[in-house]
């Protein structure tokens, strides 16, 4: 794959991730102060449970299939294997997802108190059984991806803006969701099938225990991320209202957009670019990681600059003045998407294509617990400020102690000679002439 190809992927996938993102720069401001920061908060706390069970039926497809397909792309029969295995193991960690919802369902009182959110809200791990990104992502077919998140981002823009009148009608918005990514899923699962030629059957359930077996390494290394994550949202609404959990929510979702914008598409695309180059040999891998680090950090970085100088009016402005709270939430989190670039880079990219992924288990294992340690005491006394802070603190954590576990094995990331402001400059040189072609 070559360094124009890799452009016009992320090229591509920013430019639709930011398109995307408009339509919640029209519904959002609509719908926060429609629903105020109680039911915004409500909407919240169900997201971040339900976020549990898509995780469960995603099982890290997207990094461990993904490798699968990206080192033989053009090998058909494999292709179909590697396809069917994943359906047939997610239609069986969707059944389970089901069992363990309706249990939560009834001991967690947040949610039995508004079954309807949540029972809405479950509606999108029905379509991550048929959301099939990691085949695109292999196939080094990205803007698919993008085109896909794009239709269903404007099906919910729609909808919602028809649906959502009063304060009153703040549970249709996670049923409108789900309906969006639904319909938009179910398509693009037969479109891939049709596409890449694959032949549907069935997998035995033995078989089915021998991939999510075989995979579990990368499964719980993605479950301890998200208890650095998606735990903050779930412990800050156990113990305190759902209007801090608006608050809350509200700073890390504008930074949650930021961070999909910008460092979703890189690592997307990096990820098949870096195992490819990986497959080839360490020597070229290493390489090809050294000469990104520096673009990655740079403009992840410019991008943190900006939000912690115009993010504060912005928020205010994007939610109204309800939600000042959340300005302070904002600015502490305004590097977060930098660190996690480099987090990328140094795990997704580098240890999970070398097969490190026990080694990667355990730091993000590590991050995760000291997470749960530092949230149970930081959201009791410092509430939604104190969820921000601990995400922050568990990111400079794992990045870093990814970065010196990569040196102990004598693995470098960095190399200064790419780090010469006309390397970067070349770097957006070349996504800026993809543009211009594009244009023309």
């Amino acid at each position: 794959m070559s360094k124009k190809n890799l452009a016009r992927n992320i090229f591509s996938l920013g430019i639709m991730q930011a398109a995307n993102y408009v339509f919640p720069l029209i519904t959002v401001p609509v719908i926060s102060r429609i629903i105020g920061p109680e039911k915004f908060g409500i909407i919240n706390f169900a997201d971040a449970v339900i976020m549990y069970f898509s995780l469960l039926i995603n099982y890290g497809f997207d990094y461990s299939a993904t490798r699968k397909i990206a080192r033989d792309p053009d090998n058909a029969e494999n292709r179909s294997s590697v396809f069917n295995e994943v359906f047939t193991s997610k239609c069986l960690l969707f059944i389970l997802s089901v069992a363990g919802f309706m249990t939560l369902l009834f001991i967690i009182p947040q949610l039995r108190q508004e079954k309807e959110v949540a029972l809405f809200s479950f509606i999108v791990c029905l379509s991550a059984v048929f959301t099939q990104n990691w085949l695109f992502q292999g196939m080094q077919d990205l803007p698919k991806i993008a085109v896909l998140n794009f239709v269903a981002k404007l099906l919910f823009t729609i909808m919602i803006l028809w649906v959502v009148r009063k304060k009153e009608d703040y549970l249709w918005q996670p049923l409108v969701s789900g309906i969006a990514y639904l319909s938009v899923s179910v398509f693009a699962f037969f479109w891939a099938v049709k596409k890449y030629n694959i032949k549907l059957r069935l997998i035995p359930l033995k078989k089915c225990l021998e991939v999510l077996r075989g995979e579990k390494t990368v499964f719980f290394s993605l479950v301890v991320i998200s208890l650095y994550t998606t735990t903050n949202t779930v412990i800050l609404g156990l113990y305190q209202s759902s209007e801090q959990v608006g608050y809350y929510t509200a700073g890390q979702k504008l930074i949650v957009i930021m961070q999909s914008v910008i460092a979703m598409p890189l690592a997307q695309a990096l990820y098949p670019y870096i195992g490819r180059s990986f497959g080839e040999s360490f020597e070229t891998g290493l390489g090809q990681t050294r000469k990104l680090l520096p673009f990655v950090m740079a403009l992840t970085g410019i991008t943190g600059l900006i939000m912690i100088i115009a993010g504060p009016h912005f928020l205010t402005l994007f939610y109204g003045k309800a939600f000042s709270p959340s300005v302070p939430v904002f600015q502490i989190l305004a590097f977060i998407p930098m660190i996690v670039g480099m987090s990328n880079i140094f795990g997704m990219q580098i240890m999970l294509n070398l097969k490190m992924d026990k080694t990667f288990f355990k730091i993000t294992a590590s991050g995760a617990l000291l997470s749960i340690l530092l949230n149970l005491v930081m959201v009791r006394y410092w509430g939604y400020i104190g969820s921000a802070l601990n995400w922050l603190l568990t990111e400079i954590f794992i990045t870093t102690t990814m970065y010196i576990t990569l040196v102990k094995k004598g693995i470098q990331p960095f190399s200064t000679q790419y780090f010469r402001a006309g390397y970067i400059t070349q770097w957006i040189k070349l996504i800026l002439s993809k543009f211009q072609i594009n244009r023309g």
